[in-house]
């Protein structure tokens, strides 16, 4: 009886082990389902306080400079080698955009004492493995040896990100915002334009039409009176005008219809037009992200602690 109580025991501890070690394929990555979500934290190492700030300067990092991140903590990884896993992740997700190939994956390992930071080839320039290995040193080390995974993962990220800042040939979307409205702003103009010309072209087209005279074929009908009837009912308003030749003192009356409800068409369109080109804002986005195929060539550098 023991000996199968100690069998038991065996299995429940190897299977409570398996299911905190995780694989490439069983990682979970929030980011594909939220592109907010930069941190995967499936075993909660960290505190929501840290992942929230981790998130926030992430996103901010991908914004102002295009550098995409993966960076996850967990409590073991199959194999146990951290950069191995890492570059594992690289090939599956592709990190980071294919053109720059500036992605950027951190990964904590704590019951395999072991830490990753892995660079894209884009970014390799900006964060060589020298300097890797001193944020690792210098910003994560210490930390890590007193078990502070909060503190480890805050302080790498706010080194890493004042490496970014201070690199000018990063450029993310934040920098082409400007450019983007200017662009916009241009399109309006003309599509604006384009709409007053047509508007000024059918009255031009509508008073010449008034004034050819049916008699001597000549432009010179010219309005001699006029007065107006209202329909509320059917919201209509009727204008009688008449109009007589200068050239030949042909008379003819003109009558037209206006409709009093248009101006509400019209102004639903314009607010509609206004819309659509500088409604920037207006609420917050949490749909899935995805990776653009960034390549990794081996950058970074990995430690134990």
């Amino acid at each position: 009886m023991k000996r199968t109580l100690s069998i038991l025991l065996t299995i429940l501890v190897a299977v409570a082990v398996s299911a905190a070690t995780y694989t490439v394929d069983n990682l979970p990555v929030p980011y594909l389902q939220d592109k907010t979500q930069y941190v995967s934290n499936p075993d909660n190492i960290l505190s929501s306080e840290t992942v929230d700030s981790l998130n926030l300067w992430l996103g901010q990092m991908e914004t102002d400079h295009g550098v995409q991140t993966l960076l996850a903590v967990v409590e073991s990884i199959e194999g146990g080698d951290t950069y191995d896993f890492c570059m594992a992740l690289g090939r599956k997700y592709g990190v980071g955009s294919k053109e720059k190939s500036t992605g950027l994956i951190i990964l904590l390992s704590t019951e395999d004492r072991a830490y990753t930071i892995l660079t894209g080839r884009g970014l390799e320039g900006t964060l060589p493995d020298a300097i890797c290995k001193r944020i690792e040193n210098h910003q994560m080390l210490p930390a890590l040896r007193e078990g502070n995974w909060d503190e480890a993962m805050l302080n790498a990220v706010r080194a890493i990100t004042k490496y970014v800042d201070g690199d000018p040939s990063l450029v993310g979307d934040a920098d082409f915002e400007d450019e983007d409205d200017t662009a916009a702003l241009w399109v309006f103009l003309l599509m604006l334009a384009c709409g007053v010309g047509l508007i000024v072209f059918a009255v031009w087209l509508d008073q010449r039409k008034k004034s050819y005279c049916p008699s001597c074929h000549q432009y010179k009908m010219k309005k001699i009176s006029g007065y107006v009837t209202k329909n509320r009912i059917l919201g209509i308003r009727s204008h009688h005008d008449t109009y007589r030749c200068t050239n030949c003192d042909f008379t003819k009356e003109i009558h037209w219809d206006e409709d009093l409800h248009s101006g509400g068409t019209g102004a639903a369109a314009g607010g509609a037009l206004g819309g659509s080109f500088f409604g920037r804002g207006g609420g917050s986005s949490s749909f899935g992200g995805s990776f653009g195929g960034g390549s990794f060539g081996g950058g970074g550098a990995s430690g134990r602690f």
